[in-house]
């Protein structure tokens, strides 16, 4: 197998070592003794202050023209001589030299008689670098004696120990370093050393060209994309408020995931998910690591049942396999079946990642923050975003097994109206719904070859499968592996079916499989709406299960999949192997065996995921396969109450 760890096992690179964190907002490293900021954008909304007084200045100098936000936000960052000289040119408009002396001048009076709003977060985030020990310094593309007294009129100039502006003799204004050099000349601190923290392109290139750590902030000129794509900024801010994250016992309904990127967000909602906690994520930042330990903090709070669980997640056509095991230092590895490129996967774009990287990077802080080494092994890849939610479902659902009490059956079934008379409409004709609890079901399905009956009831597992077909349609093996599906599912099945007029074995198998599916949906739905349930299940509960030839999960998605993953051979042999020219118990094709399987996943409106390993063969395989369905499926409709009154579907679940 591929693999790529990331982990105790190798040397810790200087940027994952642990950071000084500040007012719960921003990291720095822990050599930092001084931090840099900017004013315009940083400190103080002056973006929004400007733009009005902009407006007013055009409407008084130059009438009837008009210039656009973003204009004034490009070039917000420069000296009003510059500024003002720009914007000029940007609308076609020609002022001589004296014109644009006296628009800067009535620019510098309005700035100065209004008091600009501070940020959210920046009084916090000066007062706890202050205590932590660092020097302060603002550094400002403006005239010092102005910097000093706009800071004076919102009350900051206490907080820091010095103020740079941009007309000391022989100074080159951003984005030339000088400021920032002159900056840390004045604070007696290596530029090294210091963290610069600005809202612009402009100011990111002064920094890093004077050799300063850069934080790019987006409360400014710049936004974080333009900040994170520049290429200058080793870290980039949405805002500078705290960070916050907190799982709770409120319910899976009961979540704000608020981070600059929407994927990330998604990926640690499936955690919360699948483990059943309610979540508050508030992440201001694109420093994945840092969330990964926040989350981890958090995960390892959580009591715990055992050291050690495993999992398989899905969605679609993306699948891994996960196991947690207790370890002191944490981590994470990467491994890969013979269907996955490893490192292509872990490269290529995913929604609004460019790459895998931050991924890899948070699930590897989250194990070592929580004490777990978490193996990850990638099984299928076709759309990059399926397998990272299949990824970071499987953590969720392991965690859950790590940490969560099986919960018993707590009510007696309770029997409602079927569905045609509860509002829920069949997808074809031809289904008849006779009964419905959540501890039952009985259906039946009429079409112009066949009609199928099925009843399913929770406990006294097993099967009782009448099949009545012509006499060329030998299928008596089924009946053995739709018991064996029971009895691992915790079931008792009946089934009938009769063919009306077409003789042929793979109508049996996909016919009963897609009525089997529907019944266990209804039952689903009732047994969500009512106690709670899973919505999915595999047999790969604990680590030692990762051993078995054949890992099956079934996930309630609300639309028709189903997937053979095979974990040590390419798939022209597996098919070749396993699916197809197989005879089972003397008179079962293997071929119809996969219709069951497609009408399972169609009934029950479901993705099935199938991993097997090549050394199984078909006479033993699909025996365990539908031993695996069965283990699945009784977790997939085991009590779970955090996920009571949900609608079974990822839609619902996750919206």
């Amino acid at each position: 197998m591929a693999r790529l760890t990331v982990g105790h096992k190798a040397a810790v690179p200087r940027d994952i070592i642990p950071d000084m964190l500040l007012a719960q907002s921003l990291a720095v490293p822990r050599e930092t003794q001084a931090l840099l900021l900017d004013m315009d954008g940083v400190l103080i909304d002056s973006l929004a202050l400007d733009f009005a007084v902009v407006e007013r200045l055009l409407r008084r100098h130059v009438p009837g023209v008009a210039v656009p936000l973003e204009t004034i936000k490009r070039y917000f960052p420069y000296s009003l001589p510059d500024f003002w000289a720009r914007v000029c040119a940007s609308v076609d408009v020609r002022l001589t030299d004296q014109e644009i002396t006296d628009l800067v001048r009535s620019h510098e009076e309005e700035r100065l008689s209004a008091v600009a709003d501070v940020h959210a977060g920046v009084p916090e985030l000066l007062r706890d670098a202050r205590s932590a020990g660092l020097r302060l310094a603002v550094v400002s593309n403006n005239p010092k004696r102005d910097v000093e007294r706009i800071l004076a009129s919102v009350k900051l100039r206490d907080l820091v120990d010095a103020v740079v502006g941009n007309d000391a003799p022989g100074m080159e204004r951003k984005p030339a370093p000088d400021p920032y050099l002159a900056a840390a000349a004045e604070l007696g601190v290596a530029p090294d050393r210091c963290v610069a923290i600005e809202d612009s392109v402009l100011g990111l290139q002064a920094a890093r060209d004077a050799g300063c750590y850069t934080v790019g902030v987006a409360t400014g000129a710049s936004s974080l994309d333009e900040l994170s794509g520049s290429g200058l900024a080793d870290r980039c801010h949405r805002d500078l408020r705290p960070n916050m994250v907190s799982l709770g016992r409120e319910g899976i309904t009961r979540k704000s995931l608020d981070t600059p990127n929407d994927f990330v967000s998604h990926m640690v909602e499936h955690i919360a998910w699948r483990l059943g906690c309610s979540i508050e994520l508030r992440w201001n930042n694109d420093d994945w690591r840092g969330l990964g330990t926040a989350l981890g903090t958090e995960i390892a709070r959580i009591p715990r049942l055992s050291d050690s669980a495993a999992a398989l997640g899905m969605i679609d056509d993306g699948s891994a396999e996960v196991q947690l095991r207790v370890d002191p230092e944490g981590g994470a590895s990467f491994h890969a079946s013979p269907q996955v490129d490893l490192d292509w996967f872990l490269s290529v774009r995913c929604e609004q990642l460019s790459h895998g990287a931050p991924l890899v990077d948070l699930l590897d802080a989250l194990g070592r923050a929580a004490g777990l080494w978490i193996t990850v092994t990638v099984a299928s890849f076709e759309d990059p975003h399926h397998t990272w939610e299949g990824v970071y479902r499987a953590v969720g659902i392991a965690l859950d097994r790590m940490c969560n009490p099986l919960t018993e059956e707590s009510s007696a079934a309770v029997t409602s109206a079927p569905p045609e008379n509860s509002g829920e409409r069949a997808v074809e004709r031809g289904w008849r719904v006779e009964s419905l609890s959540t501890g039952s079901v009985r259906l039946s399905r009429a079409t112009a070859e066949s009609v199928v009956a099925v009843e399913v009831s929770m406990g006294d597992p097993g099967a009782d499968v009448f099949i009545e077909v012509a006499d060329s349609v030998r299928v008596t093996g089924f009946a053995g592996l739709v018991d064996a599906f029971a009895r691992e599912a915790g079931l008792r099945v009946s089934v009938r079916f009769e063919a009306t007029r077409l003789s042929s074995s793979h109508v049996v198998t996909e016919d009963v499989g897609l009525a089997l599916g529907r019944a266990l949906r209804y039952l689903a739905i009732e047994r969500i709406s009512e106690v709670g349930i899973y919505g999915a299940g595999s047999n790969v509960r604990a680590v030692a299960d990762l051993d078995q030839p054949v890992r099956v999960g079934v996930s309630m998605e609300g639309r028709k999949f189903w997937k053979y993953v095979p974990l040590d051979q390419t798939y022209p042999e597996f098919r070749r192997s396993f699916l197809i020219g197989h005879d089972l118990c003397g008179d079962l094709f293997s071929e119809d065996l996969d219709d069951f399987v497609d009408g399972f996943a169609g009934g029950l409106q479901a993705s099935v995921m199938v991993h097997i390993r090549s050394d199984v063969g078909a006479e033993k395989g699909w025996p365990l396969l539908f031993a695996a369905m069965g283990q699945a499926t009784q977790e997939l409709l085991s009590v779970n109450p955090y996920r009571k009154a949900l609608a079974p579907g990822v839609k619902a679940t996750l919206a």
